[in-house]
């Protein structure tokens, strides 16, 4: 049997609150796996499966040891990502050559495939959405929030009848990379078959973030508000409970400052045409029906920005239709 050192004590300590995750775990210059995150990352990264327990006979009692350079790690973690894996960053707290001993580690933040902010891990000309959604199957109402981490974009919608219907056309619209949902959305397999299916979102159920009182505190503290109805909640506590729970999702994931999110940003009926599925896809508004790709798409037609951030805004334009003549207008004369 392989030893039990300190430090694989600590990883084991550390791992056992990251079950979920990927845990890339500080040694020197590189970041370790172990046990069956170092298989996982051998085989998806097509990297040496190795050990440090040499010493050991049996190879099956061997502790497997898989590593990436931390100076290139991010094109590793990149490749996790778009495999729809969950990455924790472990790092090293103190100075290792000013501690006496094992050094203090933890993790830093977790990047999933909807909390993604690098550059390189991005698709250019493309918003990358982590959302949220509640559903009240009994009394048929919902909501949804969505989120872009690389841009601080926050909006959110919620619905008083035929919620499932609404929220799965807001789905079809953003296309998330990512969600997180309550109980009744997790059990409705329309939503849930959406996301997985059609989307290839990466799919958690979080019913305990959900709750509408710890979702408007959360809400009032990021953006220095007395209640969430300053945020326009005041009668759609639904969009509170998605927009909370998302919020909670990113301060556990970041970890770090979220300072420079937007308010949420809540669409009101009327504001957009609302477009299901099937019609999206059949207009080929931003990829063809047949190959599933921008060209020959309207957005390929149109698109003639100089920036990642112009075209993004582009597709933003063409996903959500406005509706009011006079927004309309403005938009033109801009």
């Amino acid at each position: 049997m392989a030893e039990n050192t300190p430090m694989k004590k600590q990883y084991n300590e550390i791992k056992a609150r990251h079950q979920d995750c990927l845990l890339f775990f500080r040694l020197g210059d590189f970041y370790e796996m172990f046990d069956e995150d170092a298989k996982v990352a051998s085989r998806e990264l097509e990297l040496a499966l190795t050990t440090r327990d040499r010493g050991v006979e049996n190879p099956e009692e061997r502790t497997p040891m898989c590593g990436v350079p931390y100076h290139a790690a991010e094109v590793y973690i990149a490749k996790l990502i778009a495999k729809g894996y969950k990455v924790a960053i472990c790092e090293q707290l103190e100075d290792p050559a000013l501690v006496k001993g094992l050094v203090k580690r933890d993790v830093i933040r977790i990047i999933t495939p909807g909390t993604v902010t690098a550059g390189s891990m991005l698709e250019e000309g493309r918003s990358n959405y982590l959302a949220a959604v509640y559903l009240n199957e009994t009394q048929n109402q919902g909501a949804v929030a969505f989120c872009d981490m690389s841009t601080g974009e926050f909006c959110a919608a919620a619905f008083e009848n035929k919620a499932a219907e609404h929220i799965i056309n807001e789905l079809g619209r953003f296309a998330p990379k990512e969600a997180v949902l309550n109980a009744d959305a997790a059990g409705n397999l329309d939503i849930r078959t959406f996301l997985t299916d059609k989307l290839g979102s990466v799919v958690a159920m979080r019913d305990e973030s959900f709750c509408l009182k710890e979702s408007e505190a959360a809400l009032c503290r990021q953006f220095d508000v007395d209640t969430a109805a300053a945020l326009g909640f005041g009668r759609l506590p639904h969009g509170a409970q998605a927009s909370g729970a998302l919020l909670s999702y990113l301060m556990e994931t970041q970890k770090a400052d979220l300072s420079y999110l937007k308010a949420p940003d809540l669409f009101s009926a009327g504001r957009f045409m609302e477009l299901d599925y099937p019609t999206r896809r059949n207009l080929e508004l931003t990829e063809t029906l047949r190959a599933g790709e921008k060209r020959g798409s309207l957005l390929w037609v149109l698109d003639r920005t100089k920036t990642p951030m112009g075209s993004r805004t582009l597709r933003a334009w063409l996903e959500r239709p406005l509706l009011d003549p006079g927004t309309i207008r403005y938009r033109n004369q801009g």
